[in-house]
């Protein structure tokens, strides 16, 4: 309830950011678009791809970081930015990128050794982007933090990105049929249009789905922190 309350209160300041982001995700394409070239796979292959996909994932990060600032300055009633936030984004940049490094290596660690912790790390981990943002936390504190929050939550915290995933999912899946209604009515247009039209509801999706999940990630982080402030608080009984 939480998390809907924030989406609905912060979307229409949210919609830059999250089209900016789902945008710059598609450089690749639009690049190959623009020179006529056929879309790329992954991994890139050529230095040019490998080139717009850093640039698109540094971009998205910084993106993604300022979103979160914006939300819950939204959701605190504090007044918003951009440029403050991209300010304090380009500040925090290398921590950022840092702690993306340490969660991508453990979490791949978990899953190399046994696909049981790198899961478990997945979600345990979710909250470090919001420990480091919202609690100016060092990388590695930030993780320490977010460990600490999940412990005696992961169930609950995993049941809520679930049903997350599920809504998202969802509204994709309605959007995309709805996208294969149009193309199926401009049936002989030219290939360019098509995936222009496709690209188009991409950038849309995007734009709506990234505000919702980071307005999920705000609910849990806060609810973890109070559940945890609670516990901190609770008188030890006697023996």
């Amino acid at each position: 309830d939480t998390a809907f309350k924030i989406f609905s209160t912060s979307l229409l300041k949210a919609l830059p950011y999250g089209m900016l982001m789902t945008l710059i995700g598609q450089l690749g394409n639009i690049f190959d678009l623009a020179s006529g070239r056929p879309p790329r796979r992954f991994p890139p292959r050529d230095w040019i791809s490998w080139l717009l996909f850093a640039l698109s994932m540094i971009v998205s990060l910084s993106l993604w970081a300022a979103l979160f600032m914006r939300q819950r300055a939204i959701a605190q009633g504090a007044p918003v930015s951009m440029r403050a936030e991209l300010a304090t984004v380009l500040h925090r940049l290398p921590a950022l990128l840092l702690l993306t490094i340490l969660n991508v290596l453990a979490v791949g660690v978990g899953f190399v050794l046994l696909v049981v912790p790198g899961v478990y790390l997945l979600i345990a981990l979710w909250m470090t982007v919001p420990a480091l943002l919202l609690e100016n936390q060092a990388p590695l504190d930030a993780m320490k933090l977010s460990l600490r929050l999940i412990r005696g939550n992961w169930w609950r915290t995993l049941a809520v990105l679930l049903v997350t995933i599920v809504i998202v999912f969802v509204f994709y899946a309605l959007s995309g049929v709805f996208a294969l209604i149009v193309v199926q009515f401009a049936r002989g247009a030219d290939i360019a249009v098509v995936t222009a039209t496709f690209a188009v509801f991409v950038i849309s999706l995007g734009a709506v789905s990234t505000p919702f999940l980071v307005a999920i990630t705000l609910a849990i982080f806060s609810d973890l922190q109070s559940r945890r402030a609670l516990v901190a608080r609770r008188p030890i009984r006697e023996l």
